[in-house]
């Protein structure tokens, strides 16, 4: 925000609390005149009204203060709030109009009810707006005129005085009444409007007038520091010339030796262009054996990566068959443990048959005391005896077998064990095979990448030496030609030296020149 909008925001908020502190210092002169009425025993209708009024007042009036706090501009209450102060008035009157003819033909014939219509009409025009004081002016006289309604429906004539009672008021006072408070809204009006239309013309007036200062400001400080800058330019410059004129003739010394040394160069160029033609050869021969090394070991690359893919697919078949040698130990394992139940079923049947042997035994003793009457019996007991024996000799035979079968399920067991071992002991040995081969792999294609670099930089090589062979032949015939030019150069170097002498004692003046000129943008700047 400019200076200039601040002022003007200062302003119309200094207007705005004007028109408030006014209408407080209405509310305490209408509580002055109530608290009057109220001593003097007076408890008309028209007190109780002013009552109301002093109170409506007091509120808009602490609203305002509250809303403008901080320096804020409440424009719409600030609007709304002259309204209601001119509606409050008008209130007022109208109730004193309506309570009795005399309290009528007093309220009309009351100057101050018409100062006070005034000056809210006057403090009305601090808002700053044209619209709202013609409004108010308008509202004013509606309001003046429904109390003139009332007044007379109160019994107050309107006339000639001479003529009609003393309750009698001057129609012309009155008519002049009604139309000058918009007269009077529309003048304040209209000198808003010029106000704000020469206002506007003056802020126009006053951004050209700070917008030239501030633009003649800028090329005063542009001109001081061109002209400083001139200034420094022409020292710099000046220095420059000096230092360029020694260099110039240590140069024209450094030119005599220069002659010499061309000839010595010119001898030596050709023998650097027979030996860089020689490198070239050799460079190129390089280049050729390094792109050959490079195809063999790419080659050498693929067959390790095969290896590598060979190892992997190792890996996966010594896993596969550590994991098949892992499952027959286990089915190894449940079948030792059937066969030992077996063992211990054969053991019961031994047991069964040592115990049917016996009892055949003893069935033979007793069918031997029985004599006659036991000999069937007896045949009885000895067909046991050998079905006893017959299943012991099985039970033995299965024995054994289980006995067999559980030294060939340990010696499996065994044979499963050391298969899983050397299994796992081949798969380690095949992931450090794969480890390796990936190295290699790893190595080979670092070796292939810098053998790319070294045939690139061969090639580069050889390109500098193929460019620095032709350099060679173009500077014998260029310092041939720089022998020939270098006494034609001397001559110009002296006519240099006359020249940046006159150029320095020129650059002495326009140095001055300017230090003259920043004095003068100084003193300009500084009235």
């Amino acid at each position: 925000m400019t200076n200039t909008q601040r002022t003007a925001q200062d302003i119309m908020a200094r207007g705005y609390r004007t028109v408030n502190y006014i209408r407080l210092g209405l509310a305490f002169l209408f509580a002055g005149a109530v608290s009057a009425s109220w001593a003097g025993d007076s408890t008309g209708i028209m007190i109780r009204a002013e009552a109301a009024g002093t109170l409506v007042y007091f509120l808009v009036g602490v609203i305002a203060l509250v809303l403008m706090r901080g320096g804020r501009i409440p424009r719409r209450f600030s609007r709304l709030a002259v309204f209601i102060d001119m509606a409050v008035l008008g209130l007022i009157i109208i109730v004193g109009c309506s309570d009795s003819r005399p309290a009528a033909f007093d309220v009309i014939k009351d100057s101050t009810v018409y100062a006070v219509f005034y000056i809210i009409l006057g403090y009305s025009a601090l808002l700053g707006s044209a619209i709202i004081t013609f409004g108010l002016s308008l509202w004013a006289a509606a309001l003046f005129t429904v109390a003139l309604f009332v007044a007379a429906g109160s019994g107050v004539q309107f006339g000639d005085t001479e003529i009609y009672s003393e309750y009698t008021v001057g129609l012309v006072d009155l008519a002049v009444m009604v139309v000058y408070l918009p007269v009077v809204g529309g003048i304040i009006s209209g000198i808003l409007r010029m106000q704000k239309e020469l206002s506007a013309i003056s802020d126009g007036h006053a951004k050209s007038n700070a917008e030239l200062v501030s633009s003649l400001t800028d090329q005063k400080h542009v001109l001081a520091m061109h002209a400083k800058d001139l200034d420094r330019a022409t020292e710099q410059f000046k220095g420059f010339i000096e230092d360029t004129t020694r260099r110039i003739e240590s140069q024209a010394a450094a030119l005599q030796q220069a002659n010499a040394v061309t000839e010595q160069l010119t001898a030596s160029a050709s023998q650097t262009s027979s030996i860089v033609e020689n490198q070239s050869k050799g460079i190129e021969s390089m280049a050729e054996g390094s792109t050959e090394l490079n195809a063999l070991v790419n080659e050498i690359g693929a067959s390790n990566q095969q290896l590598t893919e060979s190892a992997s697919d190792a890996v996966r078949s010594m896993a596969s068959v550590l994991a098949s040698v892992q499952g027959t130990n286990a089915i190894l394992g449940r079948l030792e443990e059937a066969f030992t139940n077996v063992s211990q079923i054969t053991e019961v049947m031994t047991e069964i048959a040592d115990k049917t042997n016996l009892l055949s035994l003893n069935a033979s003793i007793e069918a031997a005391r029985a004599g006659d009457a036991g000999r069937g019996f007896a045949v009885v007991a000895n067909e046991v005896s050998k079905l006893a024996d017959f299943t012991g000799q099985n039970v033995r035979q299965i024995a054994q077998i289980v006995s067999d079968s559980m030294s060939t399920i340990d010696e499996a067991r065994k044979q499963a064990d050391e298969a899983s071992r050397q299994a796992s002991h081949q798969k380690e040995q095949t992931n450090r095979t794969n480890e390796q081969a990936e190295k290699t792999s790893s190595l080979l294609q670092k070796q292939a990448s810098i053998l790319e670099g070294l045939i690139r930089e061969l090639t580069v090589q050889r390109n500098r030496a193929s460019d620095v062979m032709n350099s060679s032949r173009e500077q014998i015939d260029g310092q041939k030609e720089l022998a020939r030019t270098m006494e034609s150069l001397d001559k110009e170097i002296s006519q240099i030296n006359e020249t940046a002498r006159n150029l320095s004692d020129g650059i002495t003046r326009i140095s001055s020149q300017a230090a003259e000129l920043a004095r003068l943008s100084e003193t300009t700047y500084s009235e």
